[in-house]
């Protein structure tokens, strides 16, 4: 049986949802995906609708080399602002004395304007513990001063 793009969300979408979450821990990031995915699945409806195509497999693997695509960008982008982080160093005489999570904070918050919030939503970490380690860099160079 054919199926078209609608019906394809009303079946599976839920549980390739349920899939995407459980690999990015993030609801909202998930669904992002999800639609991204079914924005390209418009292209591949022939492929499924193919005969013997089991569709939920061919789901779980658009969305993994959707997700795999995505992270190799995300880990692209991670190194480039390590590198960001490292040119901070002839700015600041105190970050040679912080950890790499220290500095790895306090140059997000002090130079790259982001919240702590945001920190820990990109670094997957409680926000707590964000907190401790800006505090702890503040105390760094309260004391260096």
């Amino acid at each position: 049986m054919p199926y078209s793009l609608n019906e394809l969300y009303d079946k599976y979408a839920a549980m390739l949802l349920g899939y995407i979450s459980g690999i990015v821990d993030d609801a909202k990031l998930a669904e992002q995906h999800l639609v991204s995915i079914y924005n390209k699945l418009a292209l591949d409806l022939s492929e499924i609708n193919t005969e013997g195509c089991n569709v939920w497999c061919h789901l779980q693997k658009l969305a993994q080399k959707h997700l795999s695509g995505f992270y190799d960008t995300a880990r692209a982008n991670n190194r480039a602002e390590q590198t960001d982080v490292n040119s901070y160093y002839a700015r600041n005489k105190f970050l040679g004395l912080m950890s790499e999570e220290q500095k790895l904070v306090f140059c997000y918050v002090y130079y790259k304007g982001k919240t702590t919030s945001q920190i820990a939503a990109e670094l997957k970490k409680p926000e707590e513990s964000i907190r401790k380690a800006l505090k702890e860099a503040f105390i760094i160079i309260k004391r260096g001063s």
